[in-house]
């Protein structure tokens, strides 16, 4: 063959091949397309179904939805809404779609719907509160949840608008309800505190007769019939007492006044208060602090002291014999701890938690037996749990029991000026003392408080035995302090056996206790005592009456010079006091107990008689106001009397509130406007002696 021919046969031949070749591969690769194009179908077929069936599914969901729902563009313009939305909003989808949300938003609400604009372009979602307008023109108060989302490339913002009008109502009932309750619980205060200022005026009138007469009752039978008068008296002002304090303490009315006080005068003042009920069941009231505690410290004294008093009048009530003691110590740097025990009949601890829930007490005939309203514990508990302590007890039935208060211990802001001067404590440092009582525990209290000042002291329990320790070093003691109630030998006889044997040598005596008894005092210091002090035994009454026997030992005075040096107490036969009281029968009275102390008195009705009688004689020591008075009330009488309206001569004269207001802030309102002193009616004779003999006794001084 031609070799031309050959060549271009070869290149036919190979063309040919590529070709076949060609259309074999493309017949593959279309095949390949056409599964692939079947398998894209399928696919599209699938997500079309899916994405149908979720769009259905939203749609239901969309329209099933008890809120409302409206979605809009970022500028406000309405997109779509469901059924829940027109029925809400009161108008057809139609009327809502295409229209811009401020639209259908309360002018009220403007702002608030801006604010949650911005919150959900920072967060991406709030939630407000919103009032919309329905198309029938009224307002619906709604809470909305707003959400942002994007769909298509396009941000939609979500509405879930719910009707709250329902809720509003409940919070403006309960808000109505609230203020009802404060009102009626205002009311209910007034009303006790009313109730307390009536009951008090006359029950102030037949306590104090009824004491006045019963020292006067000659008739054995007179006097138990008139005990039981005073008796019920005293048990119906407790009621009171517990009454307006529980009252009080379930309203949340507890206000705390924090001040700078001095533990060991509170403890002292609550002790005092009760000396004549612990002496008249002959129940020693005793307390100890330890040595290396603080006692100037920061918080509520009049909150602790009304704990105390409390705690140590149920003691006194649950105790016959024996003794009630506070204890305080410092467990750790933040707690203070203050333990009240007694000596009484105690309880089964099993009952120790109930016993602090209001109306209760240890078993029903424990009321029936001692009395009282099972109030006392439970006001404790709240006003402790106010100061942010607890309080606890533990008792052994037969073997008395123990209240624990922990409260916290914050120490006192400022300087307090020591009870017991520098001077007194350097009088009294390397003495030698003797300590004669037949009590253990007083013993052991007065050697730890003499110790403190660095006395020497040797102790005996009864007066035999002092009388034997005498005999063989009569001239090593500088003072004895004697009890007066002991087996055998009394404090007086004891003290007149020491001036018979000893005569001119006898180192200076105090009587030390707790017997109150008109002329007792007067007694004692005509057989030979320099002083007579009564128990519970403050600090600086006992040091200053050491000192001063101490420093006037040179020889024992004669009955009539301790008489004048050292009178009962601080009232004068020639001062006079000014009784500011509108009510008749309660003006007598304080007349009476005041004249019965040896002052002479004047009455005016109201605060303008008092000025009057201020500016027209010089002769007034004190003034003892009532509160609540017509024309001019104490209050103010006080206020014009401390500007010095009646005179610089009067600006600073004690000034006693006497009235039947017992609240805390009622005595809070008498100090604020200038008075120095606060007794709540009824008024004790005892009460007001003491506090006549401790304002006279400064102003004198």
């Amino acid at each position: 063959m031609d070799p031309e021919a050959e060549k271009w046969k070869r290149r036919y031949e190979r063309e040919k091949s590529a070709r076949q070749q060609a259309e074999k591969l493309l017949e593959e690769k279309s095949s390949q397309l056409f599964d692939a194009n079947e398998q894209l179908e399928q696919k599209i077929i699938l997500e079309t179904s899916k994405l149908r069936r979720e769009e259905k599914k939203f749609k239901a969901l969309f329209q099933s939805s008890i809120d409302g729902i409206i979605l809009h563009t970022p500028t406000g313009i309405i997109i779509d809404v469901n059924q829940a939305a027109c029925t809400l909003l009161k108008m057809h989808r139609e009327e809502l779609i295409g229209v811009h949300l401020k639209e259908i938003i309360s002018r009220q609400s403007v702002k608030d719907a801006i604010h949650a604009a911005k919150a959900v372009k920072q967060l991406g979602h709030t939630r407000f509160e919103c009032l919309l307008r329905r198309g029938n023109g009224t307002i619906m108060p709604t809470e909305v949840s707003t959400t942002r989302f994007e769909a298509d490339d396009q941000i939609i913002l979500q509405e879930i608008i719910r009707d709250i009008t329902e809720r509003k109502q409940i919070e403006r009932d309960l808000e109505k309800a609230s203020l009802a309750a404060i009102k009626a619980n205002d009311a209910k205060s007034l009303f006790l505190a009313t109730m307390s200022h009536e009951i008090r005026t006359p029950l102030n009138g037949i306590i104090g007769f009824t004491d006045i007469v019963l020292q006067e009752a000659t008739s054995k039978e007179q006097k138990q019939h008139l005990k039981l008068i005073k008796k019920s008296g005293d048990i119906l002002l407790n009621i009171i007492n517990d009454i307006l304090d529980f009252s009080r303490v379930e309203s949340r009315q507890i206000e705390l006044e924090m001040v700078d006080f001095d533990l060991i005068d509170c403890i002292e003042e609550t002790l005092d208060i009760h000396a004549h009920t612990a002496a008249s069941k002959h129940v020693e009231l005793l307390y100890t602090i330890e040595s290396d505690m603080p006692h100037y410290l920061h918080g509520d004294v009049g909150r602790l002291k009304q704990i105390l008093l409390n705690l140590v009048s149920n003691g006194l009530k649950f105790t016959n014999e024996g003794s009630v003691v506070i204890h305080a110590n410092q467990p750790d740097s933040n707690t203070l701890e203050i333990t009240v025990a007694d000596t009484g009949i105690g309880f089964d601890e099993v009952i120790a938690d109930q016993l602090f829930q209001p109306f209760q007490q240890a078993d029903a005939s424990t009321t029936r037996k001692y009395g009282g309203t099972g109030l006392g514990l439970a006001i404790c508990r709240q006003l402790i749990k106010a100061m942010g302590g607890s309080i606890r007890a533990k008792s052994i039935p037969g073997q008395g029991s123990q209240f624990i208060l922990v409260l916290p211990y914050t120490p006192a802001k400022s300087d307090i000026s020591p009870k017991v001067s520098a001077e007194q404590i350097a009088q009294l440092r390397g003495k030698h003392a003797l300590v004669v009582d037949d009590h253990p525990m007083n013993l052991q209290f007065m050697s730890a408080r003499l110790q403190k000042w660095d006395c020497q002291v040797s102790t005996a329990a009864s007066a035999a035995e002092a009388l034997k320790i005498l005999a063989r070093d009569p001239s090593s003691y500088d003072i004895i302090l004697t009890d007066m109630l002991m087996p055998d030998i009394d404090g007086l006889q004891l003290a007149e056996q020491i001036i018979h044997d000893l005569k001119d040598d006898a180192p200076p005596m105090v009587l030390v206790t707790s017997s109150r008894l008109t002329g007792e005092k007067k007694k004692a210091l005509s057989v030979g005592f320099h002083s007579v002090i009564y128990k519970p035994v403050r600090e600086k009454e006992l040091s200053a009456t050491m000192a001063r026997a101490i420093s006037n030992c040179s020889r024992t005075p004669s009955a009539a010079e301790s008489a004048t040096r050292h009178p009962a107490s601080a009232v004068r036969a020639d001062q006079y006091a000014l009784i500011v009281e509108d009510n008749a029968i309660n003006a007598k009275l304080a007349r009476l107990l005041v004249e019965r102390l040896g002052m002479h008195a004047h009455i005016a009705h109201n605060g303008e008689e008092a000025l009057q009688a201020l500016l027209s004689k010089n002769i007034y020591d004190i003034v003892l106001m009532d509160m609540q008075m017509p024309v001019m009330d104490g209050l103010e009488a006080s206020r014009r009397i401390r500007a010095g309206e009646v005179g610089a001569t009067y600006q600073h004269i004690p000034i006693v509130a006497m009235t039947a207001n017992a609240q805390t802030e009622d005595k809070n309102r008498c100090i604020d406007a200038g008075m120095d002193h606060y007794l709540a009616k009824p008024i004790h004779a005892e009460e007001l002696e003491q506090i006549l003999t401790e304002l006279l006794g400064e102003s004198s001084s």
